[in-house]
């Protein structure tokens, strides 16, 4: 007999409960004799032992099964591999980026050279928090004063000795690497880091950077026919930036440190130091969450800038990136054709850096049509007042109730559950407000009407004004 459509499978009830109730239920099948089914006696003991293994038994089959589906799996390891079927790698931590402004305490009378990789550093509250300078910066003879962008984290370097055999796998100590600044020399030559072999021929000095399941960074090398190998005995030289993720977001003027001093001559001078723009974009390792959104979306777009949803999973997939909106001439009317503005948010909220802005557009540039333009824009943050009169019931601290409501806003309103775009309605306000407990009712007075936002902003809370009144007071 022929069938149609999906086989299907009963699936027993396999908890502890189901197999002690299906085995006592087989016991007269099997023995007319045992015929007392008390919890005390010693048969029934035994068959709810092994009810108990089967239980657990049961669980772990299950529990294997949904770890084959990155829908279900929990297991980070698990994540990891099925996104690799897919050419998806999880991001480390990311380095947060920021303006650094030095200042000589006097002009000097020939160019002050200050060198890519000097260390600045913010007061921390157990240490201070590193940064680094990314590019060389020389203030010119007669002036003061010059900006250049930094990373949070230090410099690492390792070595490892080549062994010749294919896919070498290099572990680095620290499992803190920053993502995307791994560089690898072997025998003194640079070789260029990829995301995958698969266009990789063999004499092309390549290498991956893959993070395990506790975050610790491994360099890989190609097999000889996709990507070359380092020859036996070679030396493998690995430097690296060592981050606090997203503990190195800070606000403007924290780096304040100079602690190695700025020679001209080979004589030290007055330099002072600080950051003129928040430090954003730190990031920790990439959440399961948020792999089990991109994985499928970058496969769909595969690594290429076409339509707006490319776009927008390519930047929202970009380390450091917390939130992106793609506009053209639909979206905004003084757009070009072939033109697209690209608005990013960092991760954990603020303004992007000019770093981050730089390595997200010289990514799409990478991705995007020949005949497109790409830019990248800031995001704008909507200030939202809220006001309104909390009815609470008699007996409850209007000072509790305040703060919950307080907590409440900020909490719709926080970064990672607004889009760009986004409207307010001044129904959710309500429901929410209404919702606290101790209120009876409210009286929302601002905002008077639903809020409507442009397609690069996003909201956020402004001022809050609660009065708090007691019902039948």
């Amino acid at each position: 007999m022929s069938t149609t459509g999906r086989a299907r499978l009963p699936y027993i009830n396999k908890d502890y409960e189901s197999i002690r109730r299906e085995l006592i239920a087989r016991i007269p099948t099997m023995t007319s004799r045992w015929t007392d089914f008390n919890a005390s006696d010693l048969g029934i003991v035994l068959l709810e032992l092994f009810a108990g293994v089967g239980d657990m038994l049961a669980y772990y089959l299950d529990a294997q099964a949904a770890e084959c589906y990155l829908a279900t799996a929990r297991r980070r390891e698990s994540i990891i591999n099925l996104c690799a079927l897919v050419n998806y790698r999880l991001h480390g931590p990311v380095a947060s980026t920021t303006s650094m402004r030095f200042t000589l305490a006097e002009a000097q009378a020939v160019d002050v050279v200050i060198l890519a990789g000097t260390v600045c550093r913010a007061p921390g509250a157990s240490e201070p928090i590193p940064f680094v300078t990314v590019e060389e910066l020389t203030i010119s003879a007669g002036q003061t004063t010059g900006d250049v962008d930094v990373r949070q984290g230090y410099w690492k370097a390792e070595t490892a000795t080549g062994t010749g055999q294919a896919f070498q796998l290099v572990t680095l100590a620290t499992p803190a690497a920053a993502h995307g600044t791994v560089a690898v020399q072997v025998n003194g030559v640079d070789w260029m880091a990829v995301e995958h072999f698969a266009e990789s021929d063999a004499d092309d000095l390549h290498y991956r950077v893959d993070i395990d399941a506790l975050d610790v960074a491994s360099v890989v090398f190609g097999d000889g026919l996709a990507g070359a190998k380092p020859g036996s005995g070679l030396e493998i030289a690995c430097t690296y930036l060592v981050t606090l993720g997203a503990a190195g977001n800070l606000a403007p003027g924290r780096i304040t440190e100079l602690p190695d001093p700025i020679l001209v001559g080979g004589q030290p001078i007055d330099v002072s130091v600080t950051n003129i723009t928040a430090a954003t974009g730190g990031e920790d390792a990439e959440s399961h969450e948020d792999a089990r959104r991109l994985a499928p979306a970058t496969m769909q777009s595969t690594w290429k800038a076409v339509t707006k949803a490319d776009y927008q999973t390519l930047c929202e997939r970009f380390p450091g990136v917390g939130k992106a909106a793609v506009l053209d001439l639909n979206d905004e009317a003084g757009l070009r054709i072939y033109s697209v503005r690209v608005v990013i948010a960092p991760a954990g909220g603020g303004m992007p850096s000019a770093q981050l802005k730089a390595d997200v557009l010289a990514d799409l540039n990478a991705r995007r049509l020949v005949t497109v333009e790409v830019a990248i824009d800031d995001p704008t943050y909507r200030s939202v007042p809220v006001t309104a009169t909390l009815y609470i019931y008699p007996g409850e601290t209007p000072s509790v109730v305040q703060e919950r409501a307080e907590d409440a806003l900020a909490e719709y309103f926080a970064f990672d559950t607004q889009s760009f775009g986004g409207a307010v309605y001044t129904s959710d306000l309500v429901a929410l407000l209404d919702g606290i407990e101790g209120v009876s009712h409210v009286a929302l007075q601002a905002p008077s009407t639903n809020l409507t936002m442009a397609p690069r902003e996003l909201a956020a809370l402004g001022t809050v004004t609660l009065t708090i009144e007691t019902v039948g007071s």
